[in-house]
């Protein structure tokens, strides 16, 4: 799971190539350790993120089966998936989750998205995958004791566009919602070409896992968000 902060910092030439490498280059690092000491491991599970389809707002649902998307986003993901995709090499099974926004009582995004006021970003339109931290440690916990292998979309089943998450947010945390969109330009400005992953998003589909047998205890965002 290690990797530097999708969000923590404008996308600079040199802060793309620290996010691509602290994910990359530690895989390498437990690959190639692993192949010196030759290690019995019983599996690889890698986090991933829900980004690998590219941050683009469209009606499409996305699946596990569908390609990577052609940005920046996209290329991070494929390079991370490829690095963990190498224990194979060793005959070690590899489970991969592609990680929506985590909500947690302490730090990740909703931190970040406790606002005095809360307002739909850019279009509003745009749609934003999440999970539960509870749902996404369950998860691993299924990946090792039910011996899951392959590629599983962590997300919620519960679709929600902007708008639709700041209004429940506003209301779970008490605080006044104003449908006004925050300007598309103003996040340009601040946070350049980061901004897309704030102003572009799509629906991902949580059926593969839940086919799987998972279970989500937290399947809704109102549910999530009264508990965090």
């Amino acid at each position: 799971m290690a990797g530097a902060g999708i969000a923590d910092e404008r996308w600079t030439k040199e802060r793309k190539k620290v996010i691509i490498d602290s994910r990359v280059e530690s895989a390498n690092l437990l690959f190639e350790t692993v192949k010196k000491e030759n290690i019995n491991l019983k599996g690889f599970i890698s986090a991933s993120g829900s980004g690998y389809y590219g941050a683009f707002t469209t009606d499409k649902i996305f699946t596990e089966t569908d390609k990577v998307g052609k940005d920046f986003l996209g290329a991070v993901c494929e390079k991370w998936e490829n690095a963990a995709h190498q224990f194979e090499e060793l005959k070690v099974p590899v489970t991969i989750l592609r990680t929506g926004i985590v909500l947690s009582e302490k730090g990740g995004a909703l931190e970040k998205m406790r606002l005095p006021i809360i307002s739909p970003l850019g279009s509003g339109k745009q749609y934003m995958p999440w999970i539960h931290i509870d749902d996404l440690c369950k998860m691993y916990i299924q990946a090792i004791e039910s011996n899951l292998i392959g590629v599983y979309n962590a997300v919620a089943p519960e679709h929600h566009t902007s708008t639709t998450f700041s209004k429940v947010l506003a209301k779970s945390i008490g605080r006044p919602y104003v449908g006004i969109c925050v300007p598309s330009f103003m996040l340009k400005l601040l946070f350049g070409d980061m901004s897309k992953i704030l102003l572009e998003g799509s629906r991902i589909s949580a059926k593969k896992i839940e086919e799987k047998g998972y279970s989500f205890r937290f399947e809704t965002l109102k549910k999530a968000l009264n508990n965090v």
